[in-house]
């Protein structure tokens, strides 16, 4: 199915994002960790919600990342995938899908503090649209756009990362993503490895 897709081309994917409204670039405030299969649990998200739309050359997609705020970072937790509305170049989450998602989280003590959606070409800055598909943005939230539909999310240099910063949103600079938002690995071993010699 994935070679399918990759020939369905389509040149609306070459497009920039539309944007009337400059998007003001800064660095992102605050600290955050992130796990690092979280990302992979959200690329599946994302590809899943393109593959859905396959006939179409792909729907974008959308998730959410739960986790709690600390008073020196911000921890995400886990991934959760909405119902939405999707099509090729736009996916919506109604204010009930919004409020499901919002107490999928509260039932395990987090919060929603991010949100993720999926472009269909590479351009992944915040379209004049996307500024508003975020429901109750706070101050220091993340949006995070991954183009392609999201099939190359591997980390978060394949990504644009947007922060809500007095009352607008702002694309961050990938300097400042590298260090502030720290993708914590799963395991660290730090035992020293010895070669067998006779193996």
């Amino acid at each position: 199915m994935r070679n399918e897709w990759h020939r369905r081309s389509d040149s609306r994917d070459d497009r920039p994002v539309y944007r009337r409204k400059a998007l003001p670039q800064g660095q992102v405030r605050g600290l955050f960790l992130l796990p690092q299969p979280l990302i992979v649990a959200t690329r599946e998200a994302l590809v899943s919600f393109a593959l859905a739309g396959i006939n179409d050359g792909g729907h974008e997609g959308i998730a959410y990342w739960a986790g709690r705020e600390f008073a020196d970072c911000t921890v995400f937790l886990q991934a959760i995938v909405p119902e939405a509305e999707h099509s090729h170049g736009h996916v919506a989450v109604s204010r009930e899908g919004i409020g499901r998602t919002q107490r999928a989280a509260r039932g395990i003590h987090l919060g929603i503090l991010c949100q993720i959606h999926s472009h269909p070409g590479s351009d992944a800055r915040h379209s004049d649209g996307d500024d508003e598909l975020v429901l109750l943005p706070f101050e220091n939230m993340l949006s995070i756009v991954a183009p392609s539909f999201g099939r190359g999310f591997d980390g978060l240099g394949d990504v644009c990362v947007h922060q809500y910063q007095s009352g607008r949103w702002v694309l961050c600079t990938a300097e400042s993503v590298i260090q502030r938002i720290i993708v914590v690995p799963t395991v660290t071993d730090l035992r020293v490895r010895f070669e067998d010699p006779d193996g």
